[in-house]
């Protein structure tokens, strides 16, 4: 009885092992037995470069890694050689691995293979190149082909519009490389002095070649607002890629919101109440979009063309005004004056005044 209850726990703990190591097995992408990952770690990725390959991986958090083992092959899968080792770290310290393969041929068939393995610490490697029992057939590998990098955009900074700035390269479409596939536009508000240079964020992607120019400016209907007002100075990067992401070695730029006046105020209406000596005119306008604006004047406008400030709105959300005005003598009769209205800014000119819009569209009551 002692005997058969001995066999019956032994075997209760040999199963115990053989299933704590099947579900292992299912779990550790690195394990070789793994059929989803083949002893690779998911997520590993490359990105081709000029002359270059940019291969990236997460941190899993796998406890007894020593480090990671990167394999090229140069146009087949036959000829794997090791051409890097990247000591492992604790999860807590890093998210992710890089490692930039250099000195690779550009373009055309000049495609290589690449295969990541990892060393535990015990020295054992998984899956291992040198042990044929332990090497899955489908060994997960990436293919990828370096490419050099298009020229750089020759780019103007324009500054002649109103809280937006323009960037032109035109005519580099004509004489870019055949696989130009587009460009990627980066900013950054430039720091002032003593704070610390944000960096070039990617702000727009064009997947046209034809395309070249790009306005960084305000789009009210969208809210976004990238300059608040004139005078803000932003960096800019314009960058060709081609066809597989390789982006050009472009300078970086400046641009400033020129100091220009807003767009005068719109779908402005008038309605007028008329009497025997005097009138009244009520004027409604949409609000202004752009940021900087800080109010409004009215203007009458008498029939000679001799115009007579009215009143100031100081308030940028005032959209409503009512007047009460007197008529003018114009060719023996009594008539009513006509009427518009500009926005005006918050940048003072050298005189001292605000920058002011051109006239809104002119109301008469005739």
């Amino acid at each position: 009885m002692k005997t058969a209850a001995y066999t019956v726990a032994f075997l209760l703990i040999i199963t115990s092992i053989f299933a704590c190591s099947e579900d292992t097995e299912r779990e550790n992408p690195f394990d070789a037995m793994n059929k989803r990952t083949g002893g690779a770690p998911p997520g590993l990725e490359a990105r081709a470069g000029d002359s270059q390959i940019t291969l990236s991986w997460p941190n899993l958090g796998f406890d007894g890694v020593a480090e990671y083992k990167i394999y090229r092959s140069y146009l087949s899968l036959d000829n794997f050689q090791q051409v890097a080792a990247v000591p492992a770290v604790n999860v807590e310290e890093r998210n992710s691995y890089q490692y930039v393969d250099t000195g690779l041929e550009n373009d055309g068939t000049n495609v290589y293979f690449y295969r990541l393995s990892y060393t535990d610490i015990n020295g054992f490697e998984v899956p291992d190149p040198s042990s044929p029992m332990n090497l899955p057939e489908d060994w997960y590998h990436l293919e990828i082909i370096p490419s050099e990098a298009p020229p750089a955009p020759v780019v103007q900074v324009m500054e002649d519009t109103d809280l937006a700035v323009r960037l032109l390269w035109e005519g580099y479409s004509l004489n870019a490389p055949d696989d130009i596939a587009g460009y990627r536009i980066y900013s950054a508000y430039k720091s002032t002095e003593g704070e610390e240079q944000p960096p070039l964020n990617l702000i727009a992607e064009i997947d046209d070649p034809a395309v070249e120019g790009y306005v960084d400016g305000n789009d009210y209907p969208n809210n976004v607002i990238t300059f608040k007002s004139d005078g803000v100075t932003k960096l800019y990067k314009v960058t060709a890629y081609d066809a597989v992401g390789v982006e050009s070695d472009s300078e970086i730029l400046e641009g400033t919101s020129p100091n220009l006046p807003p767009d005068p105020p719109a779908q402005v209406k008038a309605r007028f109440a008329l009497g025997l000596n005097t009138y009244e005119v009520r004027l409604e306008w949409r609000r202004n979009l752009e940021p900087d604006v800080r109010g409004y004047k009215i203007y009458a406008l008498l029939p000679d063309g001799t115009r007579e400030f009215k009143e100031w709105k100081r308030d940028p959300n005032e959209t409503v005004t009512l007047i009460s005005d007197r008529y003018v003598v114009f060719e023996g009769a009594l008539v009513p004056k006509s009427y518009y209205i500009t926005a005006y800014d918050n940048t003072k000119k050298p005189d001292g005044t605000n920058d002011e819009s051109e006239p809104s569209e002119i109301m008469s009551a005739l």
